[in-house]
């Protein structure tokens, strides 16, 4: 994905501005979204369904061990006699 330099520069001066002034906008634009540092909706897409995916893992492993623990507490006071 590129930034056109000259269309956008062509497009601020057919919208009037003078060629230093479309230069200069142009200029600054580009200086200020350098184009590494951006990423697309699918890059970011993929990035979003591994994170979602991770915290599905941490949720089911969390019950998980809720329940584990819960047992455990159960067996524990039975064996201690403290159970109902």
């Amino acid at each position: 994905m590129a930034f056109d330099t000259l269309a956008a520069a062509k497009a601020l001066k057919s919208a009037g501005f003078d060629e230093a002034r479309a230069d200069a906008i142009v200029g600054v634009i580009q200086q200020s979204a350098p184009l590494e540092d951006l990423v697309t909706k699918d890059y970011l897409k993929g990035e979003l369904e591994k994170l979602e995916g991770r915290l599905k893992l941490f949720v089911a492993y969390t019950m998980i061990g809720s329940a584990a623990a819960i047992v455990l507490a159960q067996i524990i006071l039975k064996f201690l006699g403290l159970a109902p």
